[in-house]
């Protein structure tokens, strides 16, 4: 056996033997919790309850993240864009039918007064005044401060 691969080796003096050095990359295990998975029928019942206008926090509690973890479902929206575009579509196109609800609604300027108010920051603003007899300046005195415990 020793000569046969002496031989060999003559004859293949001209030929180099190259060895590569492959590496196999092991998969790199993911550091903290597993993500959560949410089901389609929870994705569909979130799509419905943003279409009816209900707060982000109560969406986040049917698709299985608890109460007072908006981190976690914060995570899960920047990882799920898709996701996240389906809940905005929905609770846009759910403003824009209830929006033409109220102004359907025949009701004569208030609902369109009640639709400015909760969407666009418009507020109702009265002032009234108080004036004694006469138009002069109102006292609180007497009886009215004994009311308050308060003395003549």
């Amino acid at each position: 056996m020793r000569g046969e691969c002496a031989d060999m080796a003559k004859g293949k003096e001209k030929e180099a033997l190259q060895v590569e050095r492959v590496e196999i990359e092991k998969p790199k295990r993911k550091v903290g919790r597993p993500e959560k998975e949410i089901s389609a029928e929870q994705k569909k019942t979130a799509c419905r309850a943003a279409y009816l206008g209900m707060p982000e926090d109560r969406i986040a509690i049917i698709c299985g993240f608890a109460s007072g973890n908006p981190t976690g479902w914060g995570n899960y929206l920047s990882r799920h864009p898709d996701f996240k575009m389906e809940l905005e579509s929905a609770r846009v196109t759910g403003e824009v039918e209830m929006q033409g609800r109220v102004l359907d609604a025949s009701n004569g300027w208030q609902g369109a007064a009640w639709l400015l108010e909760r969407t666009r920051g418009y507020v109702a603003r009265a002032q009234l005044e108080h004036t004694g007899k006469g138009g002069k300046e109102l006292s609180v005195s007497g009886a009215l401060l004994g009311a308050f415990g308060g003395s003549k």
